[in-house]
């Protein structure tokens, strides 16, 4: 079966959306009082959720696209530490949408009714609130912001390394000598 790569059509959104939702976020924890602004909150929140759902769909055609990367070459090697990195990324950005959603579940009422009075789904929602709580509300939210960006960067260089070559820019080719000493 042949296929088309449409990984780079799907790959460029999670990495606009998630990097300007790390810069807002990290911001946030450098400089206090842009927290207060009014659109800081709903915008970074929408960056965050639009950007974990085009990394999905990044995921899913990169596997399709690493089918196309035949034989044992250079750009397999590079690929066999791209795609770990992709899934790591994401799942880094998942977690701190989850911490989100619980938010927002929180703050609308809605956790309470979906769960009702059964004591096994309130120990867990619990359990959920003092892990996004711990993720939100301490130092976590901006250290595994930051962690998540430098996957970003680390993945994205991976991938340029795979489509152009390791010595395309200097970040790329720093990268790529990260792993792989020649």
């Amino acid at each position: 079966m042949v296929y088309m790569n449409i990984h780079p059509f799907f790959v460029h959104f999670p990495i606009a959306l998630l990097v300007a939702y790390s810069v807002i976020e990290i911001s946030g924890s450098v400089w206090p009082a842009s927290r207060r602004v009014a659109w800081v909150s709903p915008v970074k929140t929408f960056l965050l959720f639009a950007g974990v759902l085009a990394a999905l769909g990044a995921l899913a055609t990169g596997g399709i696209a690493e089918e196309l990367v035949e034989g044992v070459n250079a750009r397999a090697y590079i690929l066999e530490m791209h795609s770990p990195f992709a899934a790591v990324t994401t799942l880094l950005y998942i977690i701190l949408a989850a911490s989100y959603t619980i938010r927002i579940f929180d703050a609308k009422g809605w956790s309470n009714r979906i769960v009702g009075s059964n004591s096994f789904l309130i120990g867990i929602l619990n359990l959920k609130r003092r892990l996004a709580n711990i993720i939100l509300d301490t130092w976590a939210l901006p250290v595994l912001t930051l962690i998540a960006l430098i996957g970003m960067v680390i993945t994205g260089a991976l991938g340029a390394a795979v489509v152009y070559s390791p010595d395309i820019d200097p970040i790329v080719s720093f990268v790529y000598h990260l792993f792989w000493v020649q």
